[in-house]
C-alpha cells in the first residue's frame, strides 16, 4: 500500500496483513518520507508488514521500532544468522524464498526456528516474483513445521486452486499486482470478491 485514501478502503475487507515495499528499486516503494497517515490502520484490522530487500539491520530496526510496523518480510538474500538477530529482538519476521528452495531441504531447514512465517514466491532474476506462478505441486513435498504464505503470480480467479492445495502448513497468501489498478493501488472490488470465496472456502 502506498495511498492513505486506498488503504482506508482495502481495510474495510479486514485483511489479516497490510504490506508497504521498503524496496526504493520497486515501483510500490512507500518512499523516503512516507505519509504517517499510511500506517493508520483501524484497531484490530490488520498487522503491519514492511517489506525489506538486503536492507541494513540498523534500517530494519529503526522502522520496526518507530511502531509503524508490527512484522517486516525479507525479500532478499537475508541469512538466517540476519533473521535471528531480528527475531531476537521481539521483531516478527517473514522470510520469502524463491521456489527453487522447495526443492533445495537445506535451505529450506536453515530458516527453521528462526522465523516465524516463510513466504514462497516464483524464482527470478529480480526481487519479487515479477507476477508470474510457479509450479505448485512443489509444496506437495512440503514439510517443515514452518507456516508458510503463497505469492507469485496469483489473480482473481484463482479461489478454487488455492483452496484445493493439500497443505496443512500454508497459512494464507500474498496478493499483489493481480489486484492492482496500478503498481501499488489496490483493486478493492476485486480483492472483495477474492477474500470472500477464500474465507467461505
Amino acid at each position: 500500500m502506498k495511498v492513505p485514501e486506498n488503504l482506508e478502503k482495502v481495510c474495510q475487507l479486514e485483511p489479516d496483513l497490510i504490506g508497504y515495499i521498503f524496496y526504493r528499486a520497486s515501483r510500490r516503494y512507500v518512499g523516503d518520507r512516507p505519509d504517517p497517515a499510511l500506517f493508520r490502520i483501524p484497531e484490530n484490522t490488520a498487522a503491519r508488514v514492511g517489506v525489506f530487500v538486503n536492507e541494513p539491520l540498523g534500517s530494519v530496526r529503526e522502522w520496526a521500532g518507530t511502531g509503524n510496523l508490527d512484522m517486516v518480510q525479507l525479500h532478499g538474500n537475508e541469512s538466517p544468522e540476519y533473521c535471528k538477530s531480528l527475531v531476537n529482538e521481539g521483531i516478527h519476521v517473514i522470510k520469502a524464498l524463491g521456489s527453487h528452495a522447495l526443492e533445495d531441504g537445506n535451505s529450506l531447514r536453515a530458516y527453521y526456528g528462526v522465523v516465524h512465517y516463510l513466504l514462497f514466491d516464483t524464482s527470478g532474476e529480480v526481487y519479487g516474483g515479477g507476477g508470474k506462478k510457479f509450479n505448485w505441486e512443489l509444496l506437495d513435498g512440503y514439510d517443515l513445521p514452518v507456516p508458510f504464505l503463497l505469492s507469485g503470480g496469483i489473480r482473481p480467479g484463482d479461489e478454487g486452486a488455492i483452496l484445493g492445495l493439500d497443505q496443512m502448513w500454508m497459512r494464507g497468501v500474498d496478493l499483489n499486482s493481480g489486484f492492482e489498478t496500478t503498481p501499488g493501488i489496490k483493486d478493492e472490488r476485486l480483492l472483495k470478491t477474492f477474500i470472500q470465496q477464500l474465507r467461505k472456502g
